[in-house]
C-alpha cells in the first residue's frame, strides 16, 4: 500500500523540476561572480534555454518550445550528452504545460545515453537546472507556473498526510511527523513567496532544510525497505534543492545534486 502511494507520487515532483565550457568537460565555477556552474558552448546553450524559460513564464509556450529546439539543435551539432539530454527534458516540460498529447520524455529514444553513466549525465542536468535559475521563488512569473501545475496548499499537504498514512501503519512515526513537516512547510514556502512574506519564507526554509536532513539520515537504514527509502530521499533532497537553488547556495546545491541524481537514478532503473 505504502510503496503504490509513494510511487505514484514521484511524477509530481518529475514535473515540477522540469519546470522546476566545452562539449565533454567537466563543471566548471565560471568566477567573476557571475555564480554559474557552466561557461563556453554549455553557457551559450543555457543561455537560449533562459529566453526560452523567459517565454514559459510569460505563456508565450510556442516561442518557449522553439527557443527549446534551438539549444537542442545546437547541443547535437556539439555532440554535447548532457546538454542533450538538458535540453529534451526541458522541451518535455514545455509540451505537457501546452499539453501535448505525446509521451513527454522517452528515454529509450535517446541513444547517446546507452554509452553515458545516466547518474552523472543526471547530475550535471540540475546544475544546469542551476545555471538557469530555475528555482527562482523570488519570480512571481515561477509561482505562478506552480499554481496552474494545480500545486495548491491543500493538495501539497494531502498528498504529505497520504504518505506519511502509510508510513505510521509500518510504525514509522517519526519519518511521518517529518514527511507531514515537509509537505507543510513547502506549501507554506509557495504561499509565503507569493504574498511576499520575507519573515515566512526564511522560517519556511529552515523547517524544510531541518526536516530534509533528517528524513535522509533517517531512511539511510539497511532495514528499511529500499523502494520506500529512496523516494522519501527523493522527495526530501528535491525540496531541499528548490531552498538552496533559491538562495544561491552553490556548494550546498551542487553537493545535493549529486545525492538526489544517485535516488532518481535508482528510481529509474538505471
Amino acid at each position: 500500500m505504502l510503496s503504490k502511494r509513494i510511487t505514484s507520487l514521484t511524477g509530481l515532483l518529475t514535473l515540477v523540476m522540469f519546470v522546476c565550457v566545452s562539449c565533454v568537460s567537466e563543471p566548471v565555477r565560471s568566477g567573476g561572480g557571475q555564480d554559474r556552474f557552466y561557461r563556453g558552448q554549455r553557457a551559450m546553450i543555457i543561455d537560449i534555454l533562459r529566453e526560452s524559460r523567459e517565454e514559459m513564464l510569460n505563456n508565450n509556450l510556442d516561442r518557449a518550445k522553439a527557443l527549446a529546439t534551438e539549444a537542442k539543435e545546437k547541443s547535437e551539432a556539439n555532440k554535447d550528452n548532457l546538454m542533450r539530454l538538458s535540453c529534451t527534458l526541458w522541451m518535455s516540460m514545455i509540451s505537457m504545460l501546452m499539453k501535448d498529447t505525446k509521451k513527454p520524455v522517452d528515454y529509450s529514444s535517446m541513444d547517446f545515453l546507452k554509452d553515458e553513466d545516466f547518474e552523472t549525465l543526471f547530475s550535471g542536468y540540475l546544475l544546469v537546472m542551476y545555471d538557469l535559475n530555475a528555482f527562482d521563488l523570488k519570480d512571481k512569473r515561477l509561482l505562478e507556473a506552480l499554481l496552474n501545475l494545480r500545486l495548491s496548499d491543500k493538495e501539497l499537504i494531502d498528498k504529505g498526510n497520504l504518505i506519511a498514512q502509510g508510513l505510521r501503519k509500518g510504525g514509522e512515526g517519526r519519518l511521518a511527523d517529518l514527511v507531514e513537516a515537509l509537505f507543510k512547510s513547502y506549501a507554506g514556502l509557495i504561499k509565503a513567496a507569493t504574498d511576499h512574506n520575507s519573515s515566512d519564507v526564511s522560517q519556511y526554509k529552515r523547517k524544510i532544510l531541518n526536516a530534509s536532513d533528517e528524513i535522509v539520515s533517517l531512511t539511510d537504514n539497511p532495514r528499511m525497505p529500499k523502494e520506500m527509502s529512496n523516494v522519501l530521499r527523493m522527495f526530501a533532497l528535491y525540496l531541499k534543492l528548490i531552498v538552496v537553488g533559491s538562495d544561491r547556495d552553490m556548494e550546498t546545491y551542487e553537493k545535493t545534486a549529486k545525492k538526489f541524481a544517485v535516488v532518481f537514478s535508482s528510481l529509474q532503473g538505471r
